[in-house]
């Protein structure tokens, strides 16, 4: 009997997260890729997706389907990428004879500046607004992102074990199931070690594997809860911020392109930004190049004077 695809799907998403070392966040982003080719293919047939319907034509039926809905080239060529990378571990496990987004083209990769850069003052004014509501939970993570640009899924997986001294953080989970040294000011050190001191007293004993952040919620009929925070709880406490301080349209990901420029426009240093950010090629940093940072304004400015002269004459 064919196999039903679901059932794969979530195999292949418990491999990368358990032998591969895949963040939650990011094995959660292959599993609803995947979850909607599965949607597609039901949509089509009336019925459960099935091994035998990862063939070269269903999967570009639905990249077709995909640029019916205008979506960007940039999304499509990541759920293709998905899509292969799975069909790739079918392969590996004898389900598949070949990988059948081998043979199709790619979306092009365009290089594009993000939309949204926030302003030192406006991730500055964050913290401010932490502290206003006296959230010390709050106040750290946005302390952390502020400082480092760490995705939201590394900041919610934080254990104590990651603190090290007056130093930073140490071997953090990042994308790819990497683990990365972050540095971090003395003073949001000093602040981080104060915080664990206080978080004694909400969950209890403290260990090495202590997550440094949780989400506490109540319900009428079991009373309050608590639990290790995860990736979206960090983009809703985002949005939640945002509308206070008059930006609702902000994302945890537009801290890390404003500390990005920030790093940029101070240190005049491309090599510095990839290093804090932890991507693996410069290429992938110099998109932020594309914003035309203050400085280079400076770097034309003993032109203004000559053109001024020349315009007034």
């Amino acid at each position: 009997m064919t196999q039903q695809l679901v059932d794969l799907v979530e195999q292949f998403c418990q491999y990368q997260l358990k032998q591969r070392g895949k963040t939650e966040g990011g094995v959660q982003s292959y599993r609803w890729v995947l979850e909607q080719f599965l949607m597609f293919v039901r949509s089509r047939h009336g019925r459960l997706a099935r091994a035998t319907d990862l063939t070269l034509s269903s999967i570009q039926m639905w990249m077709d389907d995909m640029a019916s809905c205008d979506l960007a080239l940039s999304t499509m060529r990541s759920r293709q990428s998905t899509l292969s990378s799975f069909c790739g571990w079918l392969v590996k496990r004898g389900v598949l004879q070949a990988n059948p987004v081998a043979a199709m083209d790619r979306p092009p990769h365009r290089m594009e500046p993000p939309r949204q850069v926030p302003t030192p003052a406006l991730m500055d004014a964050l913290i401010a607004a932490a502290q206003q509501r006296q959230r010390p939970r709050d106040i750290a993570i946005f302390l952390i992102m502020r400082y480092t640009g760490m995705r939201r899924e590394s900041v919610a997986t934080l254990q104590v074990r990651h603190l090290d001294g007056t130093w930073g953080l140490r071997r953090v989970r990042v994308k790819g199931g990497q683990t990365r040294d972050i540095p971090l000011p003395e003073s949001v050190m000093a602040y981080l070690h104060t915080y664990v001191e206080r978080l004694t007293d909400a969950v209890g004993q403290i260990g090495l594997e202590t997550p440094l952040f949780w989400s506490l919620w109540g319900r009428r009929t079991i009373g309050k809860s608590r639990a290790p925070m995860k990736g979206k709880n960090i983009w809703r406490l985002c949005k939640t911020y945002g509308r206070l301080i008059g930006y609702p349209m902000l994302k945890p990901h537009d801290l890390r392109h404003g500390v990005a420029m920030e790093v940029l426009e101070q240190q005049h240093d491309l090599e510095q930004v990839r290093a804090l950010l932890g991507h693996a090629r410069i290429d992938t940093t110099q998109i932020y190049t594309m914003i035309r940072p203050s400085h280079l304004k400076q770097v034309v400015s003993f032109y203004e004077e000559p053109a001024r002269r020349m315009l007034t004459s």
